[in-house]
């Protein structure tokens, strides 16, 4: 498997899950764009206004303040979230068709990304990792059609607006950009390696290789920028469907939980990552799906069974977390963290399905 660097990996590992189907369509996307870090629903409710008591970081009464009032119940989800609007009104005929028509374009674009140009990048850096291991040079596939020219990614100009369409625009030429980079480093590659008259102890291999990775860099850049704005249309359109919908807050739920699962990178990062700021993630984590357990889902039967599977599953995340966080997280326990968030997206997945059916 090639050795993606640390933006492009992410990008590939973290990949949107697009539920399309007749009637609702609802999607989990990929959160571009922004690297702040998150904010703990009630992060600063542990300390009783004017009572001058000292908190632990988990809530609890530091030693010799035992005579004090506990601090007000924590909440994990927004109350938008926890409060139910049946009377909500939906959007009007045409502006559901308008975000239907995005959410498909939508999928047909991620899929042709990660069908087509995601699969040519990877196997670019798997074929130079076969270089480094047995100094050979295998033929690769052919280059795919440029993605500026591709009818599946060509952005709804009437239903976007001007800004997104720039975006993505620039996204899709600089990722066609590192393709043409990555190839013609490929190229030379395999004739350097093809010429036997050539004696420099594989220096010029080790630089185009180099140069192959940082153009794999470059698409992981470029393709983050083009999902950024097929986000933020998708995103939109997805509310739009959303409105008056019975399960609006549990499909929101699920999206801000799986968000945050979605952190583990920034969480796991350099070789001793922060206790504090784990445990308080992982906590967070068993808040959300708790007070998502408590939502009255509105529609019984096979849907909610769904639902209670999704929430059974989002449950194993924190439990690999916990059990990182006692046993250390080696690339085991990272990936199963990947793992289990992938389960956690297929349950989703299933949820929808039931939803759309």
């Amino acid at each position: 498997m090639a050795h993606f660097s640390p933006v492009f990996r992410r990008t590939l590992l973290i990949i949107l899950a697009i539920i399309l189907a007749e009637g609702l369509f609802v999607l989990l996307l990929q959160g571009t764009g922004d690297t702040s870090f998150f904010r703990w629903a009630g992060k600063d409710g542990g300390d009783s206004a004017g009572s001058g008591v000292a908190y632990s970081e988990d809530g609890m009464l530091m030693p010799g303040e035992v005579e004090a009032p506990p601090p007000p119940p924590q909440s994990y989800l927004p109350e938008e979230i926890r409060t139910i609007r049946p009377d909500a009104p939906q959007a009007s005929a045409q502006e559901r068709a308008q975000a239907n028509e995005i959410l498909l374009h939508a999928n047909r674009a991620f899929s042709q990304m990660q069908g087509t140009y995601d699969a040519y990048v990877a196997a670019l850096l798997q074929l130079t990792d076969v270089y480094e291991r047995d100094y050979t040079a295998p033929v690769p596939p052919e280059r795919p059609m440029r993605v500026t020219l591709s009818p599946e990614l060509a952005p709804p100009d009437q239903l976007w607006t001007p800004a997104s369409i720039q975006s993505f625009k620039e996204g899709l030429a600089g990722m066609d950009a590192a393709m043409d980079s990555m190839r013609a480093d490929y190229m030379a590659l395999m004739r350097y390696v093809a010429d036997d008259s050539i004696r420099d102890d594989g220096v010029k291999g080790k630089e185009l290789t180099l140069s192959i990775r940082r153009g794999g860099e470059e698409y992981g850049k470029a393709r983050e920028k083009a999902l950024s704005s097929l986000n933020s249309e998708a995103e939109k359109a997805e509310q739009t469907l959303l409105q008056g919908h019975p399960l609006r807050p549990q499909i929101q739920a699920a999206k801000l939980l799986t968000a945050r699962m979605r952190l583990a990178p920034a969480m796991l990062a350099g070789d001793k990552p922060d206790p504090l700021v784990l445990d308080r993630w992982r906590r967070e984590l068993e808040g959300m799906i708790n007070e998502a357990a408590l939502l009255p889902c509105s529609v019984p039967g096979e849907v909610e069974r769904r639902w209670r599977v999704f929430l059974r599953t989002a449950a194993e995340f924190p439990q690999v977390v916990l059990l990182g966080q006692r046993a250390g997280f080696d690339e085991i326990l990272r990936g199963q963290l990947n793992t289990t968030y992938t389960r956690v997206q297929q349950a989703y997945n299933e949820f929808v399905a039931a939803v759309n059916s």
